[in-house]
């Protein structure tokens, strides 16, 4: 395996050999992304790097993704973190939206978001103008 094609290692800290590693292979990533595309026709297709992309660093997966349409995520702070680590394009949180100033800093970074309940919803019909969620 080539070193410099791999992830993070998750679970062995600095000096100690014991417990469960995880090497991820980021050209293995982008193949199984051609893969996906591959099968999904027409279709749009995002990649899911939720929970830090599963615990292996959301930004080194988006950057081994980066021929997706975009990316989901979890929750705001997962998305915030992917445009200050200057991944443009489609970012969609899957939990959708807090409160309306959750909502607006997902407007005024360009996040979209699911709406999942009549407060959700309720909170759109109320927003001002603005840049679109």
């Amino acid at each position: 395996m080539d070193p410099a094609r791999e992830g993070p290692v998750a679970g062995r800290s600095a000096g100690r050999s014991a417990g469960p590693t995880a090497r991820i292979d980021l050209g293995a990533l982008s193949h199984n992304l051609a893969m996906a595309r591959a099968r999904a026709g027409a279709s749009r297709v995002l990649a899911v790097v939720k929970a830090n992309a599963y615990g292996h660093g959301a930004a080194r997966a988006a950057r081994a993704l980066s021929e997706a349409d975009g990316f989901a995520v979890a929750r705001e702070e997962e998305a915030l973190a992917l445009r200050r680590a200057g991944v443009e394009g489609t970012v969609l949180v899957l939990g959708g939206f807090r409160d309306p100033g959750s909502l607006e800093r997902l407007a005024r970074e360009r996040v979209d978001a699911v709406a999942h309940t009549h407060e959700q919803v309720a909170m759109l019909r109320a927003r001002s103008a603005g840049p679109p969620v």
